[in-house]
């Protein structure tokens, strides 16, 4: 879910509803997801700056609109809801582009805009449609006729029509029109190219990852100095009288599809085996990241030919291994986005026994030294790591080792400008949401990357001994959803999922040199079975899955799991049972807590099993029930779906936890309350505790009975 102000856990961002768009808008639509305010856009010559819309709008129809701090929150109450604005200037630019900040859990199609005066039919742009946004989303649009037509000379007056149904709520914010920035202008420009380029690259890993191989590793292990590489090669290729057979090695910024570094030294073989020991370190970079293929180098200039997989680092045979802690918790009681927004007291009156940390990736880094910084050894300007960027985390996870309490860190790059230190860190295809991929493109973004992954795995790999252990690690958050939640860009289902599975494999590998029994786990939304994602900005969670399997089978087996975000269908839902988008089968459109099952049988399946034959591992890692007002019925209904969730999971044993979002409402989620305590007023800064703070508190207890007695059921 949100993570604002970032020490509250994430959020699903889905789609459920498209309606048509024009081949023009279709070609030229950029809709962008931001915490932040957008960015003022390039001129044309003397062209004027961005214009702002009043805060009042000049008339409304069919809906009820509330304006506070300049947010427009409203409710659609007809098949004809619109909003007219009356601009103080006329509208001259000569490109003009739509913006504007929205949140709307449960979407809106068959949006348009008029332009005037006269508002009349002529003149009616339908626009794409506002996606269900669970967070805070830019959605920008240019403005021009599909049919060519040209606007009005003279533009005073807009008209935004909200669709054709009741009962929808959004909340806007930053309405412009603007010129448009030199991004979107170059991306404009260069977008034939990049989606021809793409197409071909998303070919090539298609094939690869469907690909079988005749050679294959049978070890790959990462001790503190080297890496043991041992294998062997298949008959048939002998039988060939092949000329040699090298290694390639993949460093961490290698997409599959592209070429690797060919080791000089061929192969030395026993037969039809192979053994060696390379260094670990390569200059500064380190190999614990790097993949690795055998390759056949055929005589007289003819095309060589990969004879494996890639296969990653298996075996960690360190000296600072630490034996560690039980991975479960002792009950599935757990609480997302622990941070110091809440009293930490209230774990323990709470019986929390598991809790996700926000780890923040650009708290770590800096561009300048100073006290407590150290040059992180990466090509290219110095960059330093802060230190200091501990002492909050610190505190936290020390808590939680004394009082037995399972820490799972959520891996997060928030988006920041290109100028800043932070976006070093960033995926340089990124081009919006709140969290970004991060930079696997380039050998100084990956150096970067992992030494901060290394660093921080290292200082809590340790149960017995402050300042604690992190358990399991989120990578990133709902990747399904990543154009909000984690951004790199527009890019084919394939290379987003190569990248990602890239930084699961640093993430993997950098805690498990100090932690034989840390986990990566992969954030996916409610959404399941997804027919047909939205081009290039969608993925579907079942096939997802399937595609991180047929990965870790291929390249080498690993300890990945999955962080859920069963939500009810909207996240406005007055009940936690009242989903309609669900079935009981694999084919299932979401995933929610009626219908849980249906992920813990499609894991259960042995094609999708560790390759011990065990189940993975599975958290709850964000969900949560909206309480309308703080009246007594509302908090009933929240309290009620609540104590429903627990009675589900507790017949499911292989959920390890539940991680209950949020702990305190906070102001800027678009009208949702999923709290157990209230907004932090002045007299009550953590918030006062709603009645679901009590039924959590019984649950599993000998009050369960007593405190959840006359709440709401299905």
């Amino acid at each position: 879910m949100h993570k604002y102000n970032l020490p509250t856990a994430t959020h699903t961002m889905n789609q459920r509803k498209r309606g048509r768009v024009s081949g023009w808008l279709a070609t030229f639509f950029f809709v962008l997801a931001s915490h932040h305010l957008c960015h003022p856009g390039v001129l044309l010559g003397d062209e004027p700056q961005a214009t702002t819309f009043p805060e009042k709008p000049l008339r409304t129809n069919q809906v009820t609109v509330v304006i506070k701090e300049a947010n427009l929150s409203i409710t659609t109450k007809g098949n004809d809801p619109f909003i007219t604005w009356e601009l103080s200037t006329p509208l001259l630019l000569s490109e003009p582009v739509l913006s504007f900040e929205y949140f709307c859990p449960d979407g809106i199609e068959n949006v348009s805009l008029f332009l005037g005066p006269p508002i009349t039919s002529t003149m009616q742009l339908s626009l794409p449609n506002l996606e269900i946004a669970e967070g805070w989303r830019e959605y920008k649009v240019p403005l021009k006729q599909s049919n060519g037509q040209k606007l009005p000379s003279e533009i005073t007056q807009v008209r935004l029509d909200l669709g054709t149904r009741p009962d929808r709520k959004i909340s806007i914010r930053n309405i412009k029109i603007r010129p448009p920035t030199q991004q979107e202008r170059d991306l404009a420009a260069d977008r034939l190219r990049r989606e021809t380029q793409k197409k071909i690259s998303a070919k090539a890993i298609r094939e690869y990852t469907t690909a079988t191989f005749p050679s294959t590793f049978t070890t790959v292990r990462v001790e503190k100095d080297t890496i043991t590489l041992k294998g062997q090669i298949s008959q048939a290729a002998l039988d060939t009288q092949e000329a040699s057979f090298q290694l390639v090695e993949f460093a961490a910024d290698v997409q599959i599809n592209e070429k690797g570094t060919t080791l000089p030294a061929p192969l030395k073989l026993n037969e039809n085996q192979f053994s060696l020991i390379l260094p670990r370190m390569v200059g500064t970079r380190d190999r614990l990241f790097s993949g690795w293929r055998i390759k056949a180098m055929r005589p007289n200039g003819s095309k060589h030919a990969f004879l494996s997989a890639r296969h990653y680092a298996t075996e960690f045979k360190t000296t600072e291994l630490i034996a560690t802690a039980p991975l479960r918790p002792e009950n599935q009681k757990g609480l997302s986005g622990f941070s110091t927004r809440g009293p930490k007291s209230d774990l323990l009156e709470l019986g929390i026994k598991a809790v996700t940390i926000n780890l923040v990736l650009n708290r770590f880094i800096s561009d300048s030294d100073g006290p407590g910084r150290e040059l992180i050894p990466a090509p290219g300007a110095p960059v330093y790591f802060k230190n200091s960027a501990f002492l909050a985390l610190d505190q936290l996870i020390e808590y939680c080792r004394q009082h037995n309490i399972i820490v799972t860190a959520i891996v997060l790059i928030p988006r920041t400008k290109r100028s800043e230190a932070h976006a070093i860190l960033q995926h340089p295809e990124a081009e919006s949401g709140v969290y970004t991929m991060p930079n696997l493109s380039t050998s100084r973004g990956t150096s970067i990357y992992g030494y901060l992954l290394s660093r921080i795995a290292k200082r809590y790999s340790n149960p017995h001994q402050a300042p604690g252990v992190i358990t399991n690690w989120i990578a990133h958050n709902e990747v399904d959803y990543h154009p909000v939640w984690t951004n790199m860009g527009k890019q084919p289902d394939e290379i987003y999922l190569e990248t990602y599975y890239r930084s699961m494999r640093m993430i993997y590998n950098s805690t498990r040199v100090f932690n034989p029994n840390a986990r990566v786990f992969i954030s996916l939304t409610h959404n399941w079975n997804v027919t047909n994602p939205k081009r290039w900005e969608q993925l579907s969670p079942k096939h997802t899955l399937l595609a991180l399997q047929r990965y870790s089978i291929q390249e080498g087996d690993f300890a990945w799991g999955v962080a859920y975000h069963p939500y009810p269908q909207s996240l406005f839902a007055k009940t936690a049972w009242e989903d309609t988008n669900i079935t009981n089968g694999f084919d299932s459109p979401l995933i929610t807590i009626q219908n849980l099952h249906v992920l813990g049988d499609f894991l259960n399946q042995s094609s999708m099993k560790q390759s011990d034959g065990s189940r993975r591992g599975v958290l709850l890692s964000e969900q949560g029930f909206h309480t309308p007002t703080y009246e007594q019925a509302d908090q009933n209904r929240q309290a009620g779906s609540l104590n429903y969730a627990m009675q589900k999971i507790r017949n499911l044993p292989w959920i390890e936890s539940f991680h209950y979002h949020r702990w305190v409402d906070h102001p800027d989620e678009g009208g949702l309350k999923l709290g157990l305590r209230t907004l932090p007023t002045q007299e009550h800064p953590h918030g006062e505790r709603k009645r679901a703070w009590s039924v959590y508190q019984a649950i599993n207890t000998v009050k369960e009975e007593r405190a959840t007695s006359g709440l709401p059921k299905p």
